[in-house]
């Protein structure tokens, strides 16, 4: 039953992978690529580069929580293979991370992964669902979807800021704001249902300005506090305050209008490569912002 279901998985990754028009040997040398670029930046930023990989799996494993497929899991297996398809599906998340860890020679990074794995194979969590509040209203249904499946992580974000404010290091503290940005940015990865978009009485444009605006609000929400406290501790430092405000005034619209290049399908591998391309170099987005706005608004008159 296990291997049956785990067999079941891969051909649902392989049908993911060749609907982006990727081949499947492709995305195994780019998955391959990406795991040395982690390696290789690991080298260039040894002191962040271990929490955002440690992050990265913590998020993954918490998606792999949620309650309604845990209980369906739950139902369909017994507990016992419940538990071995969990643990199994935690190790195929975390191995690629645990290999660059030991191939680096962080023996504790690695085992903390480890542990991370195996505890959340025997947690379950309520990401969706009425119980857990949030501070957005209903019609940005992005940033509440985010949040519940975020929230966790961004727990653990401010957690960390909070060791950083203590500590007196500023760049633990710029660090997790970064993430905090970066985690909203991938909000805007599912589509909304195109009747939402029939029912919006705003041209293409004007429809793009509304979700800028209202993506920076609220991804400025979590970020802020933390910034405008950041500033308070560390004056000399406004100005890498300034680069990552900067950095989510227009990483967050760039997002979204590739989320509406897109549209109607899930952002996939040339969005997806457009938003990695300017996240490791940044000026190149003042270059593609607009030419894939003009892209999103073409787009937009389709469904507007």
């Amino acid at each position: 039953m296990v291997s049956n279901y785990l067999k079941l998985q891969y051909k649902l990754l392989v049908r993911h992978i060749k609907a982006t028009g990727i081949p499947v040997p492709i995305a195994y040398l780019l998955l391959f690529g990406l795991c040395y670029l982690i390696y290789y930046a690991l080298f260039q930023y040894p002191n962040f580069g271990y929490y955002a990989l440690i992050l990265g799996n913590f998020q993954l494993l918490f998606l792999l929580t949620e309650k309604n497929r845990n209980d369906f899991l739950k139902n369909t297996f017994s507990r016992r293979d419940f538990y071995k398809i969990r643990l199994w599906e935690n190790a195929v998340v975390v191995i690629p991370s645990f290999v660059i860890l030991l191939l680096q020679s962080h023996w504790p990074y690695a085992l903390f992964l480890i542990v991370l794995a195996v505890l959340f194979a025997f947690l379950t969590f309520k990401a969706f669902g009425k119980s857990i509040p949030t501070p957005f209203a209903k019609k940005p249904f992005e940033f509440i979807i985010g949040f519940r499946r975020s929230y966790l992580l961004l727990i653990t974000l401010y957690l960390l800021a909070g060791i950083g404010f203590y500590v007196a290091n500023p760049n633990l503290v710029l660090f997790c704001v970064a993430c905090i940005g970066l985690t909203c940015v991938l909000f805007y990865q599912l589509p909304e249902p195109i009747f939402y978009l029939w029912n919006d009485n705003h041209t293409p444009s004007g429809f793009l300005m509304r979700k800028f605006r209202r993506g920076i609000l609220q991804c400025l929400l979590f970020a802020f506090p933390l910034l405008l406290i950041y500033v308070l501790l560390f004056p000399s430092a406004l100005f890498n305050a300034c680069i990552v405000l900067g950095g989510i005034f227009f990483l967050l619209p760039f997002a979204i209008t590739l989320k509406y290049v897109a549209y109607p399908r899930e952002i996939n591998f040339p969005e997806g490569f457009a938003l990695v391309l300017c996240f490791s170099f940044f000026p190149l987005i003042f270059a593609l912002l607009p030419f894939y706005y003009i892209k999103a608004v073409n787009n937009l008159k389709n469904y507007l």
